[in-house]
């Protein structure tokens, strides 16, 4: 999965142990790949509690990459089968486009004079 992972472009892509830590870009969190069967399990953590109604919607909309709460964060996940790297464009531009939803949820969640 590294070498796949590298491949496809993803950064700063390290093993620990059997799961992988990638990133998206430089300055984005780490996502992990942890081998589940025949296929990677694919996870990205945001620091946000997106509401249920959030997660269904975004859930239903993209049912390959369902969002769920995992200690106390917001997380996506997909799977992908192990001998399909072609599947890893497919996560980035979901992920990608995950961040950007959370990030405006998260925005919308603050409190007057919280920042921006």
């Amino acid at each position: 999965m590294i070498t796949a992972l590298r491949e496809a472009g993803f950064l700063a892509v390290e093993a620990e142990g059997d799961r992988c830590h990638a990133r998206l870009w430089a300055s984005s969190v780490d996502f992990t790949a942890t081998p589940d069967g025949d296929h990677w399990q694919l996870a990205l953590h945001w620091p946000v509690r997106a509401s249920a109604a959030q997660r269904a919607e975004w859930s239903a909309t993209h049912p390959t990459a369902p969002m769920d709460i995992h200690n106390g964060e917001t997380r996506l996940t997909m799977r992908v089968a192990k001998d399909d790297p072609q599947s890893l464009p497919l996560w980035a531009a979901l992920a990608e486009e995950a961040v950007a939803q959370l990030i405006r949820w998260r925005r919308a969640q603050r409190q007057p004079g919280e920042g921006y």
